[in-house]
């Protein structure tokens, strides 16, 4: 896939020169006809075993009337002209279309966006595709839901998952957890007087917020508007901005790579999540995803995200929850089912304890179990690659889609019509 580079239609970011063969425009004949055959013959296995049950025909279809059909084969698919073989027709742009086979927007984010239409079919088998065809497109790994892969240490034997380090523990060890597992949980990296600080910043910042003002994300809880998501903490707090340089947090961000930088002025900034008891709508309570899930993956991944706990988290005051092992791999999002097959990991954390994940490890944010709880608060700072820095700019990013239906309020895909 050649070209050069292209201004997009992307909500608030932009493709520079940077990468101009990477990301340039794809000749959709071309692509069909001559280079994903030839992907395929070198790809071998495509689907998982449960996929290759489920997926169905998906034809793409442009604006201009040109499609072409993917037609399940076994664990690959073949080509087909025209859409007259597929039972699933999603129609959208040659712009749209080359954003989707580069990963700038998963078909989640296109369809935030309206930029596609299910002509026939269900946006389900895109959905389903979309992993498969991240295989196809780009060689990734497929991270298998339905064989989960036992997890051992240096010795053969079986990894303790639950281990958790500080930040006195030798670096390379706690690197090594990181980059095995997907993510680590560091104990006692801020103390007492700065988790009260960071509070009452955030507490400040809560009252400032409104449902409208695009940086800030609500639920319904009785009746009533409650904030459940803040971002770009840090342009109202300088404590918080000043974190991202702390020589803490840079240690932890080392242990991720070593040309890793805190993305304050972008992609949301330094952002607090509260876990609000009774939340109804909205995205207070997060199902199976990756933080890439809206698109990106090439150009922020290896994304680190770093939660600094606030209050401490348990299954009564809700949790973060983790699937060893997911980061080395795309698949589909896994439902409670699928996900119990795995050791899922949940972090149990005291206030000052700091939690951090690869963006591309499968995490689930649940809801409280007691409906009395308070609203448990994390704040977030995220460290990007540089690459991050060239393509998407200052006050921009790849959740703003979340933004474009409504009335600015952030709504589960699920309540799309």
């Amino acid at each position: 896939m050649t070209g050069v580079a292209r201004a997009t239609d992307h909500p608030r970011c932009y493709i520079s020169a940077v990468d101009q063969e990477r990301f340039g425009p794809i000749d959709f004949d071309g692509f069909h006809q001559e280079e994903l055959p030839a992907l395929l013959r070198k790809r071998g296995a495509i689907f998982s075993d449960t996929d290759a049950e489920v997926v169905r025909p998906l034809g793409f279809q442009l604006s201009d009337g040109r499609a072409y059909t993917y037609v399940p084969e076994g664990k690959s698919f073949i080509l087909r002209p025209g859409t007259g073989a597929a039972q699933t027709v999603v129609e959208l742009s040659l712009d749209s279309w080359c954003d989707f086979v580069w990963e700038l927007k998963t078909c989640f984010a296109l369809l935030y966006a309206d930029q596609l239409t299910v002509r026939a079919g269900s946006f389900a088998q895109m959905a389903r595709w979309e992993p498969p065809l991240r295989v196809a497109f780009s060689n990734q790994a497929l991270f298998d839901l339905d064989h989960p892969a036992r997890m051992e240490d240096e010795g053969g034997r079986e990894l303790d998952l639950t281990k958790s380090y500080t930040l006195n523990d030798p670096a390379s060890e706690t690197r090594r957890f990181l980059h095995q597992v997907g993510f680590v949980h560091l104990r006692a990296v801020l103390n007492a007087a700065e988790i009260e600080a960071l509070n009452s910043d955030v507490s400040e910042a809560l009252g400032r917020a409104r449902p409208d003002d695009r940086r800030s994300w609500w639920t319904t809880v009785d009746g009533r508007e409650v904030c459940n998501r803040v971002n770009y903490l840090n342009d109202g707090s300088p404590r918080i901005a000043a974190l991202g340089d702390d020589s803490r947090f840079l240690a932890i961000a080392a242990l991720g790579g070593a040309d890793l930088r805190d993305a304050h002025d972008r992609l949301d900034g330094n952002s607090v999540v509260i876990k609000v008891p009774g939340s109804a709508g909205g995205l207070a309570d997060l199902p199976w995803h990756r933080d890439c899930g809206m698109g990106g993956h090439p150009v922020k991944c290896p994304l680190l995200n770093v939660g600094i706990q606030l209050h401490a988290a348990t299954a009564d005051t809700g949790q973060l929850q983790m699937i060893p092992g997911s980061h080395g791999g795309t698949s589909r999002l896994p439902s409670a089912r699928e996900a119990e097959k795995h050791p899922v990991v949940a972090l149990t954390t005291e206030p000052g304890d700091v939690t951090v994940h690869f963006g591309h490890t499968l995490h689930a944010a649940p809801p409280p179990h007691d409906p009395n709880a308070r609203g448990r608060r994390a704040l977030y700072l995220s460290f990007v690659p540089p690459l991050t820095f060239e393509m998407v700019g200052p006050g921009q990013g790849y959740n703003d889609v979340l933004f474009t239906r409504n009335d600015g309020r952030v709504q589960h895909v699920d309540q799309f019509g």
